[in-house]
């Protein structure tokens, strides 16, 4: 009887469930676009987009619906085809006169937008995308990315740090309902002077497995001792230009955390060691202007220049890889034919097998990680199968005629 290696994380019949190997991520606090005195900003931020081609851009200070659009349609004319999510005004504090929005752009041969939703703060709307990666013929595969970007009250204070707890607190929340071990990215302008502010605290703390972590884990950064100054991300500029702050790059106000599941080395979608950075800081200009940077290991110099005048802030980029082995296992195949039919696929509760074999059948449905979640033995052709007990996910159901020795395996996803 022959026997061929599944992997279950990135082929199942040789085929290869994602198309990437390697997905680019950028947030970008853009500083209220796209007004402001500075002409051509578009220009400016197109350098910036061209040279790190991210497949998912987060941003922050988005004034309108236009300025959404205008960058969308820059990516679509440097890199391919890019959607953005859906512009809604901003609904917290409908008091406040300043309001600033945030959302995403992706490449559509990476992602599908699953579901969107704008969350209510005390001070400033949290917005949240449920993204699926694709497989390579463009399908959706198995892996979701909840996607959380958020932009908290500025400044120094009591009163301001209580309005990033209180954002938080929101945040924390609606993660807790998510599916346990969901792969999770929260990013944005955090405005956090140090590692020991309540509001920071609280996002790396503790939330069931789906508990955040920050990739570098570098506490203690508001120590003018601290050794690692290239994870500062403003100010870009050591006086004010006619918008944004100025004071040189001293402070860490913007991020990208990812679920414990990201950080797993043994699950599907990881982060990739050493990816994350603020892009343009080599931790060789502290408390100066961005354009006082050496360029000795950083981006070329007319980065920089496009950095410091686009906006305050430095924009942070790490990459998410797919493990191409979590874990193996053996099942014997006599062909390659398809002999099982499941509907619905994707499914809920329940799903209705059709085995186009003879009885009696045997079943087995596995999960990712190649542990068995359900046997039973078959005595006819078509069985209806409940699954409400089995988590959310990618499976592997194997089915056998026991008499023939024909085997054969397909996927299953269940989602809720």
């Amino acid at each position: 009887m022959k026997k061929y290696l599944i992997f279950f994380l990135f082929f199942i019949y040789g085929i290869p469930l994602f198309s990437q190997s390697d997905i680019k991520i950028m947030s970008y606090n853009l500083l209220i676009y796209p007004e402001g005195e500075m002409l051509n900003r578009i220009d400016t931020l197109s350098k910036i987009l061209d040279f790190y081609a991210p497949d998912l851009l987060l941003v922050q200070e988005l004034k309108s619906e236009d300025g959404l659009q205008n960058i969308t349609q820059e990516l679509n004319a440097l890199l391919g085809d890019y959607k953005a999510g859906t512009y809604v005004p901003q609904i917290s504090n409908p008091a406040n006169s300043w309001r600033l929005q945030q959302n995403i752009i992706f490449n559509e041969a990476v992602f599908e937008l699953v579901s969107e939703q704008t969350i209510e703060t005390p001070y400033r709307d949290i917005n949240y995308f449920q993204l699926q990666i694709l497989e390579e013929d463009g399908t959706p595969s198995m892996e979701l990315l909840h996607t959380y970007v958020m932009h908290l009250k500025s400044s120094q204070g009591s009163t301001n740090e209580q309005l990033r707890l209180s954002m938080v607190e929101v945040l924390n929340n609606h993660i807790s309902l998510l599916p346990p071990e969901s792969n999770i990215i929260v990013a944005g302008d955090f405005n956090v002077y140090d590692s020991e502010e309540p509001a920071y605290e609280l996002l790396l703390s503790t939330n069931g497995t789906n508990t955040l972590r920050d990739p570098i884990d570098m506490p203690e950064w508001s120590d003018m001792n601290f050794p690692n100054k290239e994870i500062f991300t403003q100010s870009t500029r050591l006086s004010s230009l006619a918008d944004g702050s100025g004071g040189g790059i001293d402070d860490r106000f913007d991020f990208i955390l990812l679920s414990d599941q990201l950080m797993n080395p043994n699950a599907k979608l990881i982060y990739q060691t050493e990816s994350y950075q603020a892009l343009g800081n080599n931790g060789t200009c502290y408390n100066q202007d961005l354009l006082d940077c050496s360029t000795v290991d950083n981006v070329p110099f007319e980065l920089l220049r496009a950095l410091y005048h686009m906006s305050d802030h430095l924009p942070i980029v790490l990459s998410l890889g797919i493990n191409e082995v979590v874990s193996t296992i053996e099942l014997p195949l006599s062909s390659e034919s398809q002999l099982i039919e499941i509907a619905p696929n994707p499914a809920n509760t329940q799903i209705n097998l059709v085995w186009n074999g003879t009885n009696p059948i045997e079943l087995r449905i596995f999960n990712l990680q190649g542990k068995l979640m359900l046997a039973q033995k078959l005595l006819e052709q078509k069985t209806m199968i409940e699954i409400a007990d089995l988590p959310q996910g990618l499976y592997i159901i194997q089915m056998m005629d026991k008499n023939t020795s024909v085997f054969d395996a397909a996927k299953l996803l269940i989602q809720r």
